[in-house]
């Protein structure tokens, strides 16, 4: 129940209710699903953890955004770990359900993150997903898009690196999910102590559709697809 509930309180308090330190990760935590919602492993913070493990799904307010109108949404020039995500505001806030269409530049392993406690197993990683305009532009200009463990293990086995990167790459995709400020990446002008500094990525924003909670393929023409037809899922 804990996962549906992640939102509909104030995550400083779902974090005091929680009773988990992040940083020391459970003894049990050798998989994805005795990880705690909040992360654990090194310096982590637990506010954007919890905006990465939801599990639940779009409601009706769902709304369909480009990859420009992503590019375009200010983010912060400065961040510190565990500050209050209640300060990322804007025409497109953190938590909006949205409907992203692109192309799949390729998929990326990722591996140990604080988020699913360091584990490195294929089955407790996410997926990153490189999604463009077009075909022809390059990664520095892509948004990300997540597949995490959490909701893979909730009823999508066969979204998997392997299976994506073979199947998908290349080709018109939607994702449909929750919107995120990955904060991680966001210049830290003051470090907890043994914090490493940020680590910016090749993209064009922090900005993200993370966890994606919805995968789709283009099956008829590009503008067939544009126009809402022609789409299978995943």
């Amino acid at each position: 129940m804990l996962r549906f509930a992640v939102f509909l309180l104030p995550l400083s308090l779902l974090f005091a209710q929680s009773g988990v330190t992040p940083e020391t990760c459970p003894a049990s935590a050798k998989s994805i699903k005795n990880c705690p919602l909040t992360g654990c492993g090194g310096v982590s913070d637990a506010f954007l953890n919890l905006a990465k493990n939801r599990t639940d799904l779009p409601g009706g307010d769902l709304e369909d955004i480009t990859i420009n109108d992503i590019k375009q949404i200010g983010e912060p020039s400065d961040w510190t770990t565990g500050k209050d995500r209640a300060e990322i505001t804007g025409p497109h806030k953190e938590g909006a359900p949205v409907r992203v269409m692109g192309v799949l530049l390729k998929a990326k392993k990722e591996g140990g993150e604080t988020c699913n406690c360091n584990l490195t197993k294929v089955a407790n990683t996410d997926v990153h997903l490189v999604m463009v305009n077009v075909a022809s532009n390059s990664e520095d200009g892509s948004i990300s898009a997540e597949i995490t463990p959490r909701v893979r293990a909730a009823g999508h086995p066969n979204w998997t690196f392997t299976k994506i990167q073979n199947n998908l790459a290349g080709k018109r995709i939607r994702v449909t999910g929750w919107l995120m400020l990955d904060t991680a990446h966001i210049p830290h002008s003051e470090t907890l102590p043994g914090e490493h500094g940020h680590e910016p990525l090749a993209r064009a924003t922090n900005w993200e559709v993370h966890p994606i909670t919805k995968l789709e393929f283009c099956t008829k023409t590009a503008a067939q697809c544009k126009s809402g037809n022609g789409w299978k899922e995943f």
